[in-house]
């Protein structure tokens, strides 16, 4: 199975991101920026991904514009909440509540023969 470089770079952002934290949680210099910049490019090579055809093995979603837009600002609303910038708390609920609301909603349903 080949890797494209988004792959790479998602990986490696969040390595970042969980590094990030780490040095959030220990009051370390330069937390702020490794955060917010590896959750801009997590945030990037998932649009990406999901945006991307991968073939026969492509996963069809219902309504992937919905989940893009839940899961980005779930994330945004994470990274808000993480360095204490105003706003996190509604962005947070605004995301994870339209992320479980994607969850509900019914799955494509494929005919089968019978």
């Amino acid at each position: 199975m080949e890797k494209t470089s988004t792959m790479y770079i998602r990986s490696i952002s969040i390595a970042g991101l969980i590094i990030g934290l780490l040095f959030k949680t220990l009051h370390w210099p330069g937390a702020n920026i490794l955060v917010l910049l590896c959750s801009l490019l997590a945030i990037a090579t998932f649009a990406v991904s999901i945006a991307k055809a991968h073939g026969p093995w492509h996963v069809q979603l219902r309504q992937p514009r919905m989940l893009l837009g839940a899961l980005i600002l779930a994330v945004a609303s994470t990274l808000f909440k993480t360095m204490h910038w105003p706003g996190a708390n509604i962005m947070l609920l605004l995301g994870m509540g339209s992320t479980a609301i994607w969850f509900l909603l019914s799955p494509k349903r494929l005919p089968t023969n019978n």
